[in-house]
This record gives structure tokens, sequence and C-alpha cells, in this order.
């Protein structure tokens, strides 16, 4: 196992120092972190956890989207992730705000032992563990907090794996006369669990991508197909206890993807829709170059055409460790090389459509499931800031044993200053002109706003070409006056860290949007007027207000997103215990999610206008007006240049009434008393006088079971979607119970999988 002395304690007071610095103003519950996905998914299906487990219930399904879905299976609450703990002692956003921060401390500490565990100076290691947790990447996956969750393990996972098959790096002393030893079978328990970790932080990208990476490892640094042989034999068993100990996860998981739009929707320009543009490898040096998503209106389509991605908001790591990876290799190359061209290939990956190579992997198993090329990124950030270390590494060496590197590398440098000085000053210069150039690509009705917007990207992104001078500029200086002996070497290490430190903080803390903890507690008129219905009814809006509602529109961020939960934003409306006819996840229904595409576009709408009657929807949300007998306008407003009309169905029908003959609810349908509606449990009573069958508007899916009087019995398929059981005349109640086999049998296994090492690891 590793070890840890009063030293490496000291460092990690320091990373949490200056955790708690960068995310001082999420410290209360004032304000929330809240950009993108955060708000408006990762809230509120978490909320519904919390407040699930609190009520004495497994969180297992979720009837506020898609008319039912499972919540557990979907892995984004990340139930068995054991740093969701938080979320049950603390105040619900408070808890919100701190396990996102508990992640950067986390990252910044288990980079910070990789590297030492490479034997790294303590002040490199340092500098790579605040790199990391500060990084772009890292930074822009607060938003996905499953990215978050899960690759922060990384550091740890390939410790562990080089420890459990004892290969060597060169920079790691191998035992036993310098000859690889067996498998540490102690070692691939850690990995084993580690790998869980990766796992239940809910997102199988990262691990599926991990463990190629760790193949890759065994197979350069194994030194023969005996030792690579060994290394996928322990590897292999790592995996194995990984899957019975994330059995009781995976298992639902797999269910769900079975009948979700993920199986079905694999065409190639789907799964490569979130690439990551070449261009935008210029964001390594301008965190920005085309603006910032994560700022109110600081990035739009208009500005930069339809080849971008939303997904990362900035891939920036610093200008400082970037020199610091081009000086990695004069020392252990062997593994300096591997890390560049593992994040080569990664980048490569990351381009997706761009690149030809993405035609050929598309075929390879898995690759076909992974949405968003641009997630391969997390690879390219961890290698990245391994060669950084290195590279300040092999810097602070040379001040003892290579003093002609230091003087070519301040040679370089300051040639490169005055070239970069030279370009600064004439595009500075030049900047209405290029203004001008860059404007004339615009239509001549275009909003001023565009105009304004792109005149703020060109003065920030001057200005950011001004720091990279600076940065540049005070690092030479540095360098100079402690190659001269005008200041000691651990005093230019200190000073280099914190001009890391300044750059990273001031172009990543943009990244991290907060919003004042009243947009989360005000109650929006839409809402108002949905909480004064205590019945059981859902809403529905229009597939074009739903294409609306993912754009932010408001005076500021916080207007914006009250807006976008005025609107009926998907997902929003989960706090509030409201019904939602379709919704916003990861993952979709595949049947409902095909069903409401095709049949309530526009033109098709009032048509399919019974469907919506019939599936319990007594609300209507829409970006244009409807004319029904049926329909009684509630409401009716224009904000931001967007229209939302809000409608009453007078003609719905419950959630669950009794249906005679085959042709549907035209023909006769009785009233029913529904008991009991929780997210686990269905309790309905119902009086036949002749034989029909009781519909329930609630999804069908497997694990969903149904007792009448007492006697289980078989729940049918209704209308492709929904559920329905056959009766017989009389009295009767008919329970519905989630209680799915998936979950069963996945927590059989991981227990047998616990017991098993907790019986066999002190006998190992």
């Amino acid at each position: 196992m590793m070890k840890i002395d009063r030293q490496d304690f000291l460092v990690f007071i320091g990373f949490l120092g200056l955790v708690l610095l960068f995310f001082s103003r999420f410290l209360t519950a004032d304000q929330i972190f809240a950009f993108k996905d955060l708000s408006r998914y990762f809230y509120p299906l978490r909320y519904l956890m919390v407040e699930q487990v609190k009520a004495g219930s497994l969180p297992l399904w979720n009837p506020y989207i898609f008319c039912g879905f499972p919540l557990l299976a979907t892995l984004q609450i990340g139930f068995f992730y054991p740093l969701t703990l938080i979320y049950y002692l603390l105040p619900f956003n408070l808890a919100f705000n701190y396990y996102i921060i508990l992640h950067y401390f986390l990252a910044a500490c288990f980079m910070y032992l990789l590297l030492r565990y490479f034997k790294l100076r303590l002040e490199a290691s340092f500098a790579g563990g605040l790199i990391f947790a500060f990084s772009g990447y890292l930074l822009s996956v607060s938003n996905m907090n499953t990215s978050l969750s899960s690759v922060i393990w990384l550091p740890l996972v390939l410790i562990f794996f080089d420890k459990s098959i004892n290969v060597g790096t060169g920079l790691v002393p191998v035992r036993n006369n310098g000859q690889p030893q067996g498998l540490s079978l102690h070692n691939v328990v850690v990995l084993a669990i580690l790998l869980a970790l990766q796992f239940l932080g809910g997102e199988p990208t990262i691990i599926y991508v991990t463990l190629i990476f760790l193949v890759a490892y065994g197979a350069v640094f194994a030194g023969s197909w005996r030792a690579f042989g060994r290394s996928v034999l322990g590897l292999g068993q790592a995996g194995l206890i990984t899957l019975g100990l994330v059995a009781i996860q995976l298992l639902p998981f797999l269910e769900l993807a079975k009948y979700s739009d993920r199986v079905a929707r694999t065409a190639y320009d789907i799964v490569t829709f979130r690439s990551f543009p070449p261009r935008e490898l210029i964001n390594f040096i301008f965190p920005y170059f085309f603006g910032n998503p994560a700022q109110f209106g600081g990035f739009t389509e208009t500005l930069i055409g339809k080849g971008f991605q939303d997904w990362l908001i900035s891939p920036y790591l610093g200008i400082l460790p970037l020199v610091f990876v081009f000086l990695a290799f004069d020392k252990n190359k062997k593994l300096a090389k591997f890390f560049l061209i593992t994040s080569l290939v990664a980048l490569l990956l990351a381009f997706g459509k761009y690149t030809p190579l993405y035609h050929l992997v598309y075929f390879i198993p898995g690759i076909s499931m992974i949405r968003y090329p641009v997630k391969y990124l997390f690879l390219v950030t961890f290698c990245l800031v391994i060669l950084s270390a290195m590279g300040f590494d092999q810097l602070l060496s040379a001040f003892d044993h290579n003093k002609e590197r230091l003087r070519r590398l301040l040679r370089v440098l300051w040639l490169g200053l005055s070239v970069l000085s030279l370009l600064f000053l004439l595009l500075y210069f030049l900047r209405n002109e290029l203004f001008v150039f860059l404007a004339k690509n615009y239509s001549t009705n275009m909003p001023q706003y565009f105009f304004d917007l792109l005149a703020s990207i060109i003065e920030f992104n001057l200005l950011s070409f001004f720091f990279v001078i600076v940065y540049l500029f005070a690092f030479s200086l540095l360098l100079l006056m402690a190659y001269q002996g005008r200041i000691k070497k651990t005093l230019f290490a200190a000073l280099v860290v914190l001009l890391v430190a300044a750059d990273l903080f001031s172009n990543s803390s943009t990244i991290a949007v907060p919003v004042s903890a009243r947009v989360f507690s005000q109650v929006p008129e839409n809402y108002q007027i949905l909480q004064q219905d205590k019945g059981l009814y859902r809403f529905f809006y229009t597939p074009e207000l739903e294409k609306e509602n993912r754009l932010i529109l408001g005076k500021d961020y916080d207007d914006a997103l009250l807006e976008t939960r005025d609107n009926l934003t998907a997902n929003w409306h989960i706090p509030y215990y409201f019904f939602d006819f379709y919704g916003y996840e990861s993952i979709k229904p595949m049947g409902l999610f095909e069903f409401y595409r095709q049949s309530f576009k526009k033109d098709k709408l009032m048509k399919n206008l019974r469907f919506l009657s019939r599936y319990n929807v007594r609300y209507i949300a829409a970006s244009e007006s409807l004319r029904s007998p049926f329909l009684k306008l509630l409401r009716h407003k224009k904000k931001y240049g967007l229209e939302v009309y809000l409608y009453e169905n007078q003609n719905v029908l419950p959630r669950a009434y009794v249906l005679y003959g085959n042709k549907g609810p035209e023909s006769r349908w009785t009233r029913v008393e529904t008991s009991k509606y929780s997210p686990n449990e269905i309790i309905i009573s119902a009086k036949l006088n002749e034989p029909g069958r009781l519909f329930l508007s609630d999804a069908y899916y497997p694990g969903w079971q149904v007792y009448v009087d007492g006697r289980r019995t078989k729940i049918d398929r209704e209308a492709k979607y929904f559920r329905s059981v056959k009766l017989e005349p009389g009295q009767h109640q008919v329970r519905f119970v989630y209680s799915p086999l998936s979950l069963k049998l996945g927590a059989v296994i991981s227990l047998l999988t616990v017991l098993s090492l907790i019986i066999l690891i002190p006998i190992l």
C-alpha cells in the first residue's frame, strides 16, 4: 500500500486551501453551481434521490419524466457511489456544492500521489496536482458530475495497476533484483475497487477508455510477452472483481440501455455529433478563443458556424505547463514518449468526425455507444499534466546537472517573447481592421448584439495574448535570476507554481457558474398555476418549445434560469413533483422518444391531441397559439423574443381508468380510485360490471409487478408504451410494485463479491 508521510499531509492541506479559495463563493448555500446540466439535470434528479431515501424508500423509479422512468438504473444519481453520502449529511443545496468541491480536492491529491509514485520532486508533483485540478477540462466537467466523479480516480488506478503487476516504469523501483515479480493480489483488489469507483461515479466512457489505456501501459512497460500476459491477467482479475462489485448498479443499467435510444440510435452522425474541432486546439493557448459558453451571452453558433462543440468549455492547462511539456523528454524518455503518444491518439479520437481515423475505430465494440468524442480529452489532459510535471521536474534537475540546458531554454524563451510581442503589437494596432474583416461575414440585418459580442471576443483574445506574454516574461525573468544565482532554486520553484496558479485561477474562474439560491426556491408563474391543481395530471410541451428551451435567454444568468423554469423546461419541475409527459435524460426511452418526436410536431399536434388526452396530459405549453374547443388558454407571455402559451386540456382522462372493448378510450371507459401513488408503488380500486382492462398511462417497463386482490398477474403492454391489466367483473384492488429482478440479482452478486473479498484478503 502507499505510504503518506507528514510532508504529504502538508501538501494536502495546501491543496485544500487552494480549492476552498477558488470555490469560496460556493462555501455557503447562497450561491449554487448551476451551469447547464448541473441545474436542469443533476440538481433535480439528485434532489429526488435524497427525498426518496429520506422518505424511507430506495430511489428506484422517477414518475415525473417520460411517464415514468428508472432512476437508480441511469447511473446519473450515483446512488451507490460512496461520496454521494454527503447528500444525506448536509442540507441539500450545501451538499450539492460541497460534493463538487470535494472532487477537486481529491483530484489534486490523487495526481500528486501518482507523480510522487513516479519519483518526481515534491515541487513538480504539487504543480501537477494543481494543474490537473484546475485544468480547463476538469473545471468544465463540473457541469457533468458523472465525468468529474469518474475521472479523478484515474491517477490512483494507474498507481495500483503498476503496483499490482510490478512491471516498473523506469521511475519506479522494481524489486527482486530488478526483475518483475508475480501479481500482487492485494493491489489487484485495490485496483478493482478503484475501477468500481470510476464506474459508480457514473460515466462508463471513462472506465472503458481507462481499461484500454491500462492494456497499452502494460504492453509498453512489461518488457516481455510473458510480463505482458501477466499484466493482462492482473487487469482481467481486477476487472472480474470490479464487475462483481458493481453488479448491483451494472445490471439495472444494462437493462435500461437495452430499452433506450443508445442501442437503436448509433448512427455515425449521431455518435460523432460533438466532436472536438481541430481549430479548437488554439484553446489550449487562448482559453476562450471562440467565446466562453459558460459566460452569459459569450458564445453563439452565429459567430463560428455549426462546426463547434459546447460540451467542453475549455481544454486550457495554462501557458507554462505547455512549456514544461516540451522539457519532459530529457530523462525517462520511454515514459514520456508513452504519455505523449497516448495524448496524441486520444486527441485524434476526440477529433471524431473531423478525422478519417474515427471511421475505423467506430467499428470497435463499444465505441459506437459513446456519444461525444470530445470526451476523450480527459485522457489528453491526464497525459499532458503528467508530461508537464515531468518537464518541470527536469527543469529543476537542470540547475544541478545541466545548466547549459537552462541557458539554451533562456535563449528560446527570449526569442519567442520577441516574436510574440511584435505579433501582439501588430494585432493590437490592427484590431479595428480585424473587426471589420470578420464582421463582413455577417448579414446586414443581424442584431447589433452579435457585432458587440464579436468585438468583445476580439478584445478578450487580445488580452489573453497579452497575458501569455506576461506569464512567459515573468517565467523567463525568474529563470534568468535563478540561473545567475540571484534567487535560490526552491524560491524559483515556489514562484513558478504561483505563476501557474495565477494563470489557471484567472482564466478558469469563469467556468464554474454560480446562481443565487433564489433561482431554485422562487416559484415561477406557470408553476404556480400547476400547483393549484391537486389532481394527478401531466403537463406537456411541444417539440418546438422544447428546442426553444435549450436556449438561455434573460438579462443575466439568474434571470435566464428563472425564465427556463417558467417555460417548463424539462426536469426543473421535479422538486415540485409535477408530472412531465416527456423529460430529459442522457439516455431516453426508445418508444416514447420516437412517439414524441413523430406524433407531436407542429403539423401533427392538433390531429394527435386525442393521444395527450388519453395519456393524462391536462396542461399543454407551446411556442405558438393552438386552436381547439378543448383547450383553454390559462396564460400567454412574450419575453426575450419567445412566446409561451399555457393551455388546459379540458378533455383529459384520468391517470388510470377501466377500458371496455378493443377500440380504446373512444368507446367506453369508467373511473377508478387511486388510493396510493408513490414512485415504487401504486394502489388502485376498480369496480367492473363486465370484463375489461385497467389502463394506467405509466410507462411499461421490466421490473413492474401487479397484484390483483393479492394475486400476482400479468401486466400487458397497452398502446406500445403503457400498462394495462385484464380484470373480471367485480370489485378489485390492483397493486403495482416496482421490484426489478436486475437489481436483486445484481445485489446478490455484489454482496457475494464483497463477502468473498472479506474472507480471502487475510489469506492472500
